[in-house]
């Protein structure tokens, strides 16, 4: 586990662990802002895309693993895909996440971790998403079991909602899919 605050040699340590588990050269990135102009969720980050990569090259890592930018990331990866120097800038966002949760720091967006754990769970457990099977766990692991009731009636009318989980061919190949990620150290 990580202490904070950290002192200056381990944040470059740190910062040389984020460039090597990511794959990424930190500094060629030269601050264009095309990967924060093309992100969706930018509005909802502490430090947007460019920013944090600026964070990262400048040694301000306590400030990334504490941020909740790589908390709120959607994964989208159309930072990385519109990078003029082939940054996998969302790379680097999931490598400080990953980074950040092993030295124990608490997330201020728990729902946000809460959630995608769940959706991911649920796709490993089913091949695809049951979106009333997510609905009810998050809203019971959130505490707030009763949240989105008003919107059965509406859900209900839908012809394609399932109240059972939909079977699919190839369950297995899903879950293989998930151990082949989770056994190469993504998080998942």
């Amino acid at each position: 586990m990580i202490s904070f605050p950290i002192s200056i040699n381990e944040g470059a340590r740190l910062l040389a662990e984020i460039e090597q588990r990511s794959g990424q050269r930190l500094s060629a990135c030269y601050q264009c802002g095309r990967c924060t102009s093309t992100c969706v969720a930018a509005f909802a980050f502490d430090y947007p895309p460019h920013r944090l990569m600026r964070l990262l090259q400048v040694g301000m890592v306590r400030e990334v693993l504490a941020s909740k930018t790589a908390q709120l990331c959607l994964d989208c990866m159309t930072c990385s895909m519109r990078c003029p120097m082939k940054i996998d800038v969302a790379g680097v966002i999931e490598t400080a996440k990953a980074v950040a949760d092993e030295a124990g720091l608490q997330d201020t967006e728990r729902n946000v971790r809460l959630f995608r754990r769940g959706f991911l769970n649920n796709v490993r457990r089913h091949g695809r998403l049951h979106e009333a099977g997510l609905l009810i766990w998050f809203n019971f692991k959130t505490n707030n079991p009763m949240n989105d009731v008003k919107l059965l009636p509406l859900v209900l009318r839908k012809k394609n909602f399932h109240i059972f989980p939909p079977r699919i061919k190839n369950r297995r190949q899903v879950r293989r899919l998930f151990r082949e990620i989770n056994g190469s150290g993504k998080q998942g």
